[in-house]
């Protein structure tokens, strides 16, 4: 599960790459969206701007204690492989940012959709992992119950 990681960073970083060569001086219209170029220098939405290095360090130990709880669910075999994919979404998109904010000094966006927002692949993830991640835990199966149950005896 943890190859998931690397990949959507590397992705992540992919695309942003693609946006500071080409999407800067040629946007693209298709469909309903747009693939251009914007400097957030703030967190979702564009809020608290101007603040990356604290942005980065507050994200950086946000992904720390993430981390040490997935660590610490392994070791006492409390997880789930679907709660740990959405988890693992979470962080990777938590570090494709980061890596922006440490690098660039902001992060680069380049899917502008109408009248929401200008978001990259990491905020993708770092939103859908956290809705499945939500849906994961207040949905759980009873075989994952039985799995929690089994693991808490031994």
């Amino acid at each position: 599960m943890s190859l998931i990681i690397p990949l959507i960073i590397f992705f992540d970083q992919y695309t942003k790459h693609i946006a500071e060569t080409i999407y800067r001086k040629n946007p693209i219209t298709f469909f309903i969206f747009e693939l251009t170029y914007f400097e957030n220098t703030g967190v979702a939405f564009g809020l608290f701007k101007d603040k990356a290095f604290m942005h980065g360090i507050l994200s950086s130990i946000i992904v720390g204690i993430i981390l040490i709880i997935r660590d610490y669910t392994f070791r006492k075999k409390k997880y789930c492989l679907k709660i740990d994919f959405a988890i693992c979404m979470i962080i990777a998109g938590a570090m494709g940012n980061i890596i922006d904010r440490i690098r660039l000094g902001y992060v680069v966006d380049m899917f502008s959709i109408p009248y929401f927002a200008v978001i990259n692949l990491a905020d993708f993830f770092i939103s859908f992992g956290g809705i499945l991640l939500a849906f994961f835990i207040l949905r759980r199966s009873n075989n994952d119950r039985k799995i929690y149950r089994y693991a808490r005896r031994r």
